[in-house]
């Protein structure tokens, strides 16, 4: 999961998804923003949002400090 808020882009633009790492100021000129898309159900109103994030954004992310336990190790220590 990736933290960070949503932002009214003004002029027409739509809203738009800031990172919270981002400066303000980058932020509002258009730096770190990603478009939002937006899904609902005709039958019961539900709602999800879509971030188009991109590549460099996915390689960012995914990268964590230091080594990560293996896929069984996970499973069997709840604690992590």
């Amino acid at each position: 999961m990736v933290e960070g808020s949503l932002m009214d882009t003004g002029g027409g633009g739509g809203v738009a998804f800031v990172f919270s790492a981002i400066s303000r100021w980058k932020s509002i000129f258009g730096g770190g923003n990603r478009t939002i898309k937006a899904f609902s159900c005709l039958h019961c109103s539900h709602l999800e949002l879509m971030v188009e994030f991109t590549d460099k954004d996915r390689k960012k992310y995914q990268e964590f400090d230091g080594p990560q336990p293996g896929v069984l190790d996970r499973i069997s220590d709840p604690d992590q």
